[in-house]
């Protein structure tokens, strides 16, 4: 199963990740929700995205993530009414395996959330963004020898 779905493990404010469409092996369309978990101003927003993932031949993951054109995301999904939906312009990340057993992650990131937000609201959420990548190492060092 990609990482997508298993992002509630470091992401607390994501309500519900779910697979709209597979269209590939590595191409899959995704709804994302954040809702009653969510801080109140970011509440009843979801993102229609395409999520492609690789594996180069060094080993290097890329997973890249943004959000499918609105008639496109409309035709596959209609919004829901209490929900904003939000734009993900760029996301995804790179996992770098080093010589030494660990890894390198970048991470990048780049939304228009829709609607208004107060200024700092986003940059509490900025801030957020760092502690996703520290989710992920402490998920990825939990994992059995061999599986991460």
């Amino acid at each position: 199963m990609p990482l997508m779905l298993q992002s509630q493990q470091w992401d607390s404010d994501l309500v519900e990740a779910r697979y709209i469409k597979e269209i590939e092996d590595n191409l899959s369309i995704i709804r994302l929700r954040f809702g009653d978990n969510s801080k109140p101003l970011f509440r009843n927003r979801e993102f229609i995205v395409y999520e492609r993932r690789q594996t180069m031949e060094d080993g290097t993951v890329v997973v890249a993530v943004a959000s499918l054109p609105k008639e496109i995301a409309a035709g596959l999904h209609p919004k829901q009414n209490n929900a904003i939906r939000g734009l993900l312009l760029h996301s995804g990340w790179v996992v770098e395996k080093l010589q030494d057993n660990s890894c390198v992650v970048t991470y990048v990131v780049q939304l228009d959330p829709a609607g208004w937000l107060p200024k700092c609201f986003v940059n509490r959420f900025n801030t957020k963004l760092v502690m996703i990548i520290e989710n992920l190492r402490k998920l990825a060092q939990a994992c059995p020898s061999g599986q991460n």
